[in-house]
């Protein structure tokens, strides 16, 4: 308002300054106020599945396409290039022999230093891993972030592990579940 008590209304075409943001104020009249955003009418999100890359809502504790829970570890290696994916049920085999490790032989054919059974992988539906080497053991030793596992004993895997088969190779353990170690 002016000192002579009337309102100034911008002509068309006139420029109003912005103001500078400052505490939020009540609305006008005719004007509806800002609502937060309805956290029910997001979008919901699906990732794919580890086993079969199905999309799987985010709710869906399994998969729809092969029932496998969304629990699971990850094996990462660089040398052998190598990213093994397993979860619950029987233990994945690492090693040499094509009968005892049928998903890692072809890749360490060629690595006289890791075993022909050098060891297993077990996880459970709550997360949890575990490695195990054979009774009998390992030629060059199976390690986990520097220490020596003993033969036939389950020994805990926590993510980010180094699992070390022998003395060169190298795998990265990453593990995915309701509660993973």
């Amino acid at each position: 308002m002016s000192r002579d008590g009337w309102a100034s209304v911008p002509e068309p075409g006139d420029v109003e300054e912005e103001q500078e943001p400052g505490p939020e104020q009540e609305p006008g009249p005719g004007q509806e106020p800002e609502q937060e955003p309805d956290p029910s009418s997001e979008v919901e999100t699906s990732r794919p599945c580890w086993k079969c890359r199905e999309q799987v809502p985010a709710r869906d504790p399994r998969c729809a396409a092969c029932d496998s829970t969304r629990t699971h570890v990850l094996l990462i290696c660089s040398d052998p290039c190598l990213e093994l994916r397993h979860g619950p049920g029987a233990p994945l085999t690492l090693g040499r022999h094509p009968d005892w490790a049928p998903d890692t032989a072809a890749a360490f054919a060629d690595r006289p230093k890791v075993s022909r059974r050098h060891v297993s992988i077990t996880v459970e539906p709550d997360g949890r891993a575990w490695a195990e080497e054979p009774p009998e053991g390992s030629h060059n030793g199976t390690f986990i972030n520097g220490a020596k596992l003993m033969p036939g004993v389950r020994t805990p895997l926590r993510d980010d592990d180094q699992l070390r088969l022998g003395l060169r190779i190298s795998i990265t353990v990453r593990l995915y579940g309701p509660d993973p170690g």
